[in-house]
């Protein structure tokens, strides 16, 4: 009965804060929608511009060799431009309204047309333009190298002493660049309880009714099970608007979402355990919204929700390689999703994961206990 009216009390409180509960359930869908308006819609083509000085055939065909090139989805790969103007070519890549930028000697087809096997003078050159602050240079710097040397080795009848065989992991090839941001987006439905989760801890202290909880007899246990529960509903309702929102953008998973709501069901507990450490240093809901934001954009950033980053390996448990990021649970969340999403994985196959997330858990929670009894509880 306890439990039940602790759950109740903090399913009213959070239906109270209305706009807070809006912003923790449209959080998600609105970065979805952003992203996809940024990212989204046709499959990722790289713009390249093309200055051609040369009048031979060689070059022609090039162009149309790369205008032609196509990706694993048979779209096309490049979208070209031509440009009359050398100045007018490095002014749009410097802008990064062109990826990348290729000039076309006037020789280059005379240098090709007297190439042939044995010939080693000079070969026929072709100029790159890119900026290094534009991540899409170097993957469109690589498909366009690869025309260019193809054409070369079929005029000097060159075979490669090597081949490489190229074998792609993912069940589903991102069709475009914010299907590679969904999982992460996905996993931010879950952070985003952190808020409404510390703001139903700290409400207690703020309204100096922690007191009277303490004199009801209602017990810790009961109280965080409480805030437990109605967190997990809500997370659980952000989770599947954010789900549901991808897939009327376009997004189409690799795995199932049985698998997605258990991993986020069992996230949903860690951040209410996040939060009692969190609201253990604060006082009043407006710190939730103030100083709560710290915590929260480190969860954000170090997770690799947002964008991927290098993990900075500190040792090896069964094989699983551990960071110092690996100490956040979000970080197995957003890993988690990304394997389930992206890869078809099953519940099994992101076990770690999972263990890591209810471990963490854990120790989090018994963390904050200790933290909320001494600072908030004993001088209640």
């Amino acid at each position: 009965m306890k439990l039940a009216a602790s759950v109740t009390k903090s399913f009213k409180e959070n239906i109270r804060d209305w706009k807070v509960l809006l912003m923790v359930l449209m959080f998600s869908p609105f970065f979805l929608i952003l992203m996809n308006l940024f990212y989204g819609g046709a499959p990722a083509a790289y713009h390249v511009g093309v200055l051609n000085l040369d009048a031979g055939r060689a070059s022609i065909e090039l162009i149309n060799s790369l205008e032609t090139m196509e990706g694993q989805d048979n779209s096309r790969i490049f979208k070209l431009t031509a440009f009359s103007n050398e100045g007018e070519l490095k002014a749009k890549v410097k802008e990064k309204d062109m990826d990348l930028g290729i000039v076309i000697p006037e020789d280059y087809s005379d240098k090709l047309a007297i190439k042939s096997p044995g010939n080693h003078g000079n070969p026929a050159l072709v100029d790159f333009y890119g900026s290094m602050g534009n991540m899409r240079y170097s993957v469109a710097a690589v498909l366009t190298a690869d025309g260019v040397y193809k054409q070369g080795m079929d005029v000097a009848n060159i075979t490669l002493p090597s081949k490489i065989s190229e074998t792609f992991l993912e069940k589903k090839q991102p069709l475009n660049e914010f299907d590679g941001y969904v999982p992460g987006l996905i996993a931010l439905a879950v952070l985003m309880i952190l808020f409404t989760a510390s703001a139903s801890i700290v409400k207690e202290n703020d309204q100096k009714t922690l007191l009277r909880l303490k004199l009801s007899r209602l017990g810790a246990f009961n109280f965080l099970a409480g805030i437990c529960i109605t967190q997990a509903i809500v997370a659980a309702g952000a989770l599947a608007l954010s789900y549901w929102t991808a897939l009327g953008l376009g997004y189409r998973p690799a795995g199932e979402f049985g698998a997605v709501f258990a991993v986020g069901l069992l996230s949903s507990f860690s951040m209410v355990a996040v939060s009692l450490v969190v609201a253990s240093f604060l006082n009043t809901v407006f710190d939730v919204l103030t100083i709560g934001c710290f915590p929260f954009f480190m969860l954000m950033f170090f997770s690799g929700s947002m964008f991927p980053l290098p993990k900075m390996n500190v040792f090896t448990i069964g094989g699983h390689s551990f960071g110092i990021t690996d100490l956040l649970p979000l970080t197995h969340t957003a890993n988690a999703f990304n394997q389930i999403l992206n890869y078809g994985a099953g519940l099994e196959d992101v076990l770690f994961d999972f263990v890591m997330i209810a471990l963490l858990t854990v120790i989090y929670f018994a963390m904050g206990l200790r933290l909320y009894q001494q600072r908030k509880l004993s001088r209640a």
